[in-house]
């Protein structure tokens, strides 16, 4: 198997090395507490105990023969899970996959399914799940299931938070990408229509001093320098670009300016676009985003240690580290971030609340209802506040109080109340105020990344501003050598040129070029140039980090089939020009 076919096809070893990543804090030596050094974030016993049944209950699905067994263990995985809080495990999910190409690979079909029937419990709605699928479909020769299962793939693409971020993102720069390389064929198609007149005119001027052939040769060296310089075909298309000014109409000069500005613009977006995107893939940023999406995968822990590490004096952090523990059920570890959460935002009726339901829960019933009495008052409307403090007063048989407290609560809020009320194991309401602050957290990451670049912040902002300055001096020179060249002699009507059918369905927009329609010549080369580029959407832009990639055969079907229909529909179009 190639090197590339390899890293596609995630295998079982791998999905149990990465499974074995995160469930390495459950086979250390017996401990209260795990240290944080070593896990990241510290854990009870009772917590890697869990993780510990996690890894045993996966080695016992990659046994399974049947897919009734096979059901069997996932719900056991998913309700062992569930004891968390987490109901999602893509890496579970990974090695679910790999083992159903594997199977796929001896002809086990019926097993391959029932894998990916698992793959899609574990982690539901992933695009590698939907991929594997096509892949195994196609093994089986059923290539309706084959176009089916592409489609939904390609699909889920849009209902997975950072899949569709790093789709966009990645979108953006290759519409970047197309826009410059459309500039670049334009300013090709300008000087095949005006390249002539061009030379004829350098000739002219450099045949003043020089002899006949050192006039071509100074030409000829004068129009090809910029080949010489790294990334020379962009330079070129710029020094072009300058020439053409003064051969082009209104229209073309507006595409030329348009131009300019985009080549000025596009590195300042693609900096920034770069940045934002190494704030979404960095570890604390993929820990948050698996926290709200309920996931567990490979150093998750660790990745909320590094958070700690990076923003240790953030409230935002201790909040949702607080949280975390919470949701882990180790509450004294919860109960110790709340109170620092409490130093610094005294009024943060989610830290209160919370801090009161370890009192609750604690039997400390005196100290709930003191704390859940200060949310009472700094959010009057809150109706979770008043329905604790109605199950505070009653397990302090102050059942006065606890009817009006519950009374009160319904009146802000009845259909939440009578859901409260109905749940048996919905003790006392709890508040994810630490993961509503994750948009926060973000913001400090990024701040802080800023801080770090912008140490020496005039030669940052000059850095930033160059292209920019750089398409203002274009500017500035093509209107002077405008002027030069208007002040040599008269502009003088171009002839336009036959070149065939073919000719002008092999070079869109040069026709609308000989006219002077800058526009519509620059637009003319748009669809071509976007289907050149289709097979390289995932080379220009991010890797989207699924276990299972779809390849491009599909983009490159696409894109030859676009380019048929395009051109075939051009040359139909000049036949019935010619009638």
């Amino acid at each position: 198997m190639s090197r590339s076919v390899a890293e596609r096809r995630l295998r079982p070893a791998a999905a149990l090395a990465l499974l074995l990543v995160w469930l390495l804090p459950a086979a250390l030596p017996a401990e209260t507490t795990s240290s944080a050094q070593a896990t990241g974030v510290e854990m009870t016993e009772p917590v890697r105990r869990t993780l510990k049944q996690l890894e045993e209950q996966w080695l016992q699905w990659i046994v399974k023969t049947d897919r009734q067994s096979s059901d069997n263990g996932v719900n056991d995985l998913l309700a062992t899970a569930r004891q968390l809080g987490i109901t999602r495990l893509p890496d579970l999910a990974s090695g679910a996959i790999a083992r159903a190409l594997q199977a796929a690979g001896k002809g086990d079909f019926r097993r391959a399914r029932w894998a990916l029937a698992a793959a899609e419990r574990l982690d539901p709605g992933r695009s590698d799940t939907a991929f594997a699928g096509a892949a195994l479909a196609r093994r089986e020769g059923q290539y309706g299931r084959v176009l089916t299962a592409t489609v939904q793939g390609y699909a889920r693409l849009f209902g997975l938070p950072l899949e569709r971020y790093l789709w966009l993102q990645s979108l953006l720069i290759w519409s970047l990408t197309l826009l410059l390389l459309a500039g670049v064929l334009y300013i090709a198609v300008q000087m095949a229509a005006k390249g002539g007149e061009l030379y004829r005119d350098m000739t002219g001027l450099f045949g003043r001093w020089l002899p006949r052939p050192a006039a071509v040769a100074a030409t000829a060296l004068a129009l090809l320098w910029p080949l010489a310089l790294p990334s020379g075909l962009l330079w070129l298309a710029l020094f072009w670009s300058l020439f053409l000014w003064s051969y082009s109409s209104a229209s073309e000069r507006a595409v030329l300016v348009g131009l300019w500005l985009l080549v000025g613009a596009a590195p300042l977006l693609v900096t920034e676009q770069r940045r934002q995107v190494a704030v979404t893939l960095s570890p604390p940023v993929q820990a948050m985003e698996s926290l709200e999406q309920h996931r567990l995968y490979g150093g998750l822990f660790s990745d909320l240690g590094a958070l700690r590490a990076l923003l240790p004096e953030s409230p935002a952090v201790k909040h949702l580290l607080a949280d975390v523990h919470r949701s882990l059920n180790q509450w004294d570890l919860a109960r110790s971030l709340y109170r620092q959460v409490l130093e610094k935002e005294p009024e943060n009726t989610a830290a209160l609340m919370n801090l009161g339901a370890y009192f609750y829960l604690k039997g400390d019933f005196g100290q709930a209802i003191q704390h859940f009495q200060k949310v009472a008052t700094v959010d009057p409307k809150n109706a979770a506040a008043q329905y604790n403090l109605s199950q505070a007063y009653s397990e302090s048989y102050l059942f006065d109080e606890q009817k009006r407290a519950l009374n009160q609560a319904r009146e802000l809020d009845y259909a939440k109340v009578s859901h409260w009320v109905s749940n048996s194991q919905q003790r006392v309401v709890t508040l994810n105020g630490g993961m509503a602050r994750i948009p926060e957290i973000r913001q400090e990451l990024l701040d802080t990344w800023r801080r770090q670049e912008g140490k020496d912040e005039r030669l940052a902002l000059f850095r930033r501003g160059l292209p920019l300055l750089v398409s203002a001096l274009l500017v500035v020179v093509a209107v002077a050598l405008h002027f030069a060249r208007r002040a040599e002699r008269p502009e003088t009507a171009r002839e336009a040129r036959s070149l065939g059918r073919w000719g002008r369905a092999l070079l869109p927009g040069f026709r609308s070029a000989e006219e002077g329609e800058g526009l519509k010549s620059y637009t003319a080369l748009l669809l071509p140039s976007g289907s050149l580029m289709l097979p390289f959407f995932q080379g220009v832009g991010y890797r989207i980090p699924w276990g299972y990639d779809p390849g491009n055969v599909a983009s490159w079907i696409v894109a030859i089939t676009g380019l048929v229909l395009w051109f075939g529909a051009r040359l139909r179009l000049e036949r019935q020009n010619e009638v």
